[in-house]
């Protein structure tokens, strides 16, 4: 996969991935209290559009 974005504020983590298939990866992770959990989504077109226009 390759790391097209990466954002860290201890405890939360944000990185966006592109898939060896072409597909956009977004992981948001949070580590608390020794725990670790990790949101995953993969984003269609339709979400990517969102995304542009909201971070435009």
């Amino acid at each position: 996969m390759e790391k097209l974005f990466s954002s860290e504020h201890p405890p939360k983590t944000m990185e966006l991935e592109r898939t060896d298939d072409g597909r956009l990866r977004l992981v948001v992770s949070l580590s608390k209290l020794g725990q670790v959990t990790i949101l995953e989504y993969f984003l269609d077109d339709d979400d990517v559009d969102a995304l542009k226009k909201a971070l435009a």
